[in-house]
């Protein structure tokens, strides 16, 4: 139901910020039968007047007055005390009017009876006001109020205010309904969005309780080889040889336990302060070299070697975060790759995009995999080829991060073999 932004001013009449919803929605309503009955006054003043109806013309003006006075009084918060002034006003106004021109005002009644039930909380009030307006509609109907009238009014005038009566009543019992349709709606949406938030927050509690445990086992393998090889350093018992060969492993297992490590403070930094990404010009060159010169080690270990093709232009986006998703895949690439297997990165410029591509030739993902690889509900974290442990939280900081620099990024099943993973930043302009 579209209301025009004044008309909703004055339906807020006495809306505050601690009324609720109720309340809030009574108020509203009353407010809206008390301004279409102004209107009604309005509109037959002139016509009265026309017709030489004056002492009713006085009473439509004291009816008009009424209104203003009751939404002054709403306006000031004074909202149970305009309710019963103009329960008590609007009852005796109807009734003097109804006897003394015998308009069919008293079909009002009608109108009154409704806005009562609505408005009123005590059980005492709306008995006590819905008896006495009841009582003046019988006795209006029944009895000969003749003896009492000053001057009748024409046949189509008491048609037309019997016609007005039931559809302010209509009106306001449509209005009613509305507000109570808004109201519902709202506390739908509201417990949408609660269901949706705790089904975050499970998610949520579901992944750092994988995450812990799987950093907690990871964690033992290479301190506890670390140790081992100390102890056996210091002890004398290894040659320069197999310490360098023991070294290298270790080494090899630390850098990855410092990925997966770091990964896990970048993601409990996002999820205790959010992303906040700052772009600017980044040279893709320069951050894939500083990226390979990361992953020197690990490429060494598998003998594989990086084919970069650049094409591109410079990108736009966070450096850090850049870094970020380039090592992960990268590194996710080295993983799951063979020795002597090459990985293909291909960097190009498309449609105001520049896109980044990283191909490795290694099992590859089914579909079902490929479909929720980046889903924070699934913590995955398969071994690589050469048993390389791993968080399962890389691709999705990727995504995390990708997505607050305005990207994408979605993953292929590579030909004949393997896995490609596809990103796109904005090109600088």
């Amino acid at each position: 139901m579209y209301i025009p932004q004044r008309i909703r001013n004055i339906l807020d009449f006495g809306i505050h910020a601690t009324l609720d919803p109720i309340e809030l929605k009574k108020t509203r309503v009353l407010n809206l039968c008390v301004l279409l009955g102004m209107l009604h006054n309005l509109v037959f003043i002139p016509i009265n007047l026309y017709e030489g109806h004056f002492w009713n013309v006085g009473l439509l003006v004291l009816n008009f007055t009424g209104g203003l006075i009751f939404l002054l009084i709403n306006y000031y918060k004074y909202i149970q005390t305009a309710r019963l002034i103009l329960s008590l006003l609007s009852t005796a106004s109807l009734c003097l009017s109804a006897i003394k021109f015998q308009n069919g005002n008293e079909y009002f009644l009608i109108t009154n009876l409704v806005i009562i039930n609505i408005i009123f909380k005590k059980p005492i009030l709306i008995s006590i006001f819905s008896v006495l307006t009841i009582f003046c509609f019988v006795f209006i109907r029944v009895s000969d109020t003749s003896i009492w009238m000053y001057e009748a009014f024409p046949e189509y005038r008491v048609k037309i205010n019997m016609t007005s009566a039931l559809i302010l009543a209509f009106l306001g019992l449509l209005y009613y309904r509305y507000e109570q349709i808004f109201y519902e709606k709202e506390l739908q949406d509201s417990q949408l969005k609660l269901e949706k938030k705790n089904a975050e927050l499970e998610e949520l509690n579901t992944t750092k309780e994988k995450l812990f445990s799987i950093i907690a086992h990871d964690l033992r393998s290479p301190i506890s080889q670390l140790r081992n090889t100390l102890d056996l350093v210091n002890r004398k018992l290894l040659t320069p040889e197999e310490f360098n060969k023991l070294t290298e492993h270790v080494s090899i297992q630390v850098n990855q336990l410092q990925g997966g490590l770091d990964n896990l403070l970048k993601w409990s930094n996002s999820q205790l302060e959010g992303i906040e990404a700052k772009p600017e010009k980044v040279d893709f060159k320069h951050m894939m070299g500083l990226v390979l010169s990361m992953m020197e080690a690990e490429l060494e270990n598998k003998e594989i070697k990086v084919n970069v093709q650049s094409e591109g232009g410079a990108i736009w986006a966070d450096p850090d975060h850049l870094q970020l998703v380039l090592r992960n895949l990268l590194s996710n690439a080295i993983k799951y790759s063979y020795k002597n297997h090459p990985i293909d990165i291909h960097h190009y410029t498309r449609n105001h995009e520049v896109m980044i591509s990283i191909a490795d030739q290694g099992d590859g993902m089914d579909k079902l995999l490929r479909d929720h690889v980046f889903s924070s509900a699934n913590i995955i974290s398969k071994r690589g080829t050469l048993n390389e442990k791993g968080t399962g939280l890389g691709l999705k900081l990727c995504k995390e991060f990708v997505e607050k620099n305005r990207g994408r990024i979605w993953v292929e099943e590579n030909q004949p073999k393997g896995t490609i993973f596809f990103v796109s930043f904005p090109a600088t302009i």
